[in-house]
């Protein structure tokens, strides 16, 4: 009988080596007693979503979260960060206001670890279980709008593009743009780039851009936007001066609730999905781990390096939209 039960007894305890008798996940998903200060660097409808579903997800996690927004100055940002090491925050949450400006972040943070997010900073600066950047692939979303574009013209040797960029500089602008041209480039048909500039990833920039571009009387097949906001922007222009959505292509990014309608009422054909409940979700649960002094590694959508959390785009179009609304 004792045999029995010594037999039993190791079993179990084998079992719960194996599945962590639940206890590894819970831990793994707490953080109590955590202080986070999140900073954004200028609030938009995409980055309050961000937020919010960071704020949730920190909530449920038992950290404390501050969330500030720097409103585009950096001075304000290096502040905060300043505010969060002077009043013993554990970890930073950033969104740098300027990219380039990375070093000076990671200075003010002194020995705390950052979670970088929305605008990535070079790789440079980046550091495996210390300094992450939490985001999606920009270079998915133009490489998206590319294969669409092509699918949608294969039967056509020339295509006129018109492309609206976001903010010059911002690690979605770089990546959406240069991903799109490389793989229209590559498309073997002759790529006319009738319009490219940046409308800062605004409605109203784009719209009077899109005017502006009708004036010249170009021919334009297709409109790609770095962000659906713009591509609302040409959608408004086209609606004020008579053009039929079934004579032009108009593709954005982010699938934001206005850009899923447009899709809907047949003014917008394309965006791809920037998961911002996924992203806020993610940086929340990569600082817990930083902020605890633990790697990253087996966290989903960790790269090979341990530098990046991709969480990833997906394809929104007519046919699935109804799963975004």
């Amino acid at each position: 009988m004792k045999k029995i039960i010594c037999f039993m007894a190791v079993l179990v305890f084998g079992l719960c080596v194996m599945a962590g008798c639940g206890q590894s996940n819970a831990e793994e998903e707490s953080a109590d007693g955590v202080k986070m200060y999140m900073i954004v660097s200028t609030a938009d409808t995409f980055r309050q979503n961000l937020m919010d579903a960071a704020e949730a997800k920190a909530e449920a996690m038992g950290a404390e979260i501050t969330i500030k927004d720097a409103e585009g100055s950096l001075e304000n940002q290096i502040a905060y960060i300043e505010e969060a090491v002077d009043q013993g925050y554990d970890v930073v949450l950033c969104n740098p206001v300027d990219v380039d400006t990375t070093l000076q972040l990671k200075l003010a943070a002194g020995d705390l670890p950052i979670v970088f997010w929305n605008s990535c900073p070079d790789e440079q600066y980046l550091e495996e279980d210390k300094y992450v950047f939490v985001g999606s692939n920009e270079s998915d979303a133009g490489q998206f709008q590319a294969e669409y574009i092509l699918d949608k013209f294969a039967d056509q040797d020339t295509i006129n593009v018109a492309i609206f960029e976001g903010q010059k500089l911002h690690s979605a602008t770089l990546g959406r743009t240069n991903s799109l041209k490389a793989a229209l480039d590559d498309s073997g048909k002759e790529i006319n780039y009738v319009f490219d500039d940046y409308a800062d990833w605004d409605t109203d920039i784009a719209k009077s851009q899109f005017e502006l571009l009708l004036k010249t009387g170009q021919s334009v097949d297709v409109v790609a936007c770095n962000n659906d906001s713009m591509a609302l922007g040409v959608i408004q222009a086209c609606e004020e001066n008579g053009i039929s959505f079934d004579d032009i292509v108009i593709v954005g990014v982010d699938a934001t609730e206005e850009g899923c309608a447009a899709i809907v009422d047949g003014k917008m054909q394309f965006t791809a999905f920037q998961p911002a409940v996924g992203q806020g979700e993610y940086a929340v649960m990569a600082a817990a781990r930083l902020a605890k002094g633990k790697s990253l590694e087996g966290l989903d959508y960790l790269d090979d390096n341990g530098k990046y959390v991709w969480v990833p785009f997906e394809r929104v179009d007519s046919s699935n939209v109804a799963d975004y609304q």
